[in-house]
């Protein structure tokens, strides 16, 4: 008989995910403005580099995702960024660390809550002075934590 709770496994994000990741980006974007949605591309390269942000992100030392899985199904994931403790960065982001965004399926709570501590526990391993999270999507559209996510709030 299959369990009732399937178990939830956080875990870094592979290439292998980018379709998946991509549905559930595309997801909440859509729920913010109808009919918008982003390439696997576009996805891919925000979690690679950012270089249409050419103040900020020079000062980026490390980024990761993470993705909750849950029956072999991507059910949440996120992106994260450590900003170096250089002379040349910007007091705001000087060792900070940064959830860019979390994202997950609206039944799918528990996996977020479980994304959001391996999130926290993760920029307490990168030992950042300063925690923040954007909620700031791969599009101009959508940032921060738009009221039509309340499963994210």
């Amino acid at each position: 008989m299959p369990s009732i709770n399937p178990p939830i496994i956080v875990r870094p994000f592979r290439r292998s995910d980018r379709e998946q990741l991509t549905d559930l980006v595309n997801a909440h974007i859509g729920a913010v403005v109808p009919g918008w949605a982003v390439s696997v591309n576009a996805v891919m390269a925000q979690l690679e580099r950012e270089p249409g942000e050419f103040v900020v992100d020079p000062w980026v030392a490390e980024r990761t995702a993470l993705v909750a899985v849950q029956r072999d199904a991507i059910v949440g994931g996120a992106y994260l960024k450590r900003y170096r403790a250089d002379d040349d960065v910007g007091p705001d982001f000087l060792n900070a660390g940064s959830i860019e965004w979390l994202v997950f399926w609206p039944r799918a709570g528990k996996a977020g809550a479980a994304l959001m501590d391996a999130c926290l526990a993760h920029l307490d391993r990168w030992g950042v002075a300063l925690r923040y999270a954007t909620g700031s999507l791969p599009t101009p559209a959508t940032y921060g934590v738009p009221d039509c996510w309340p499963h994210v709030r």
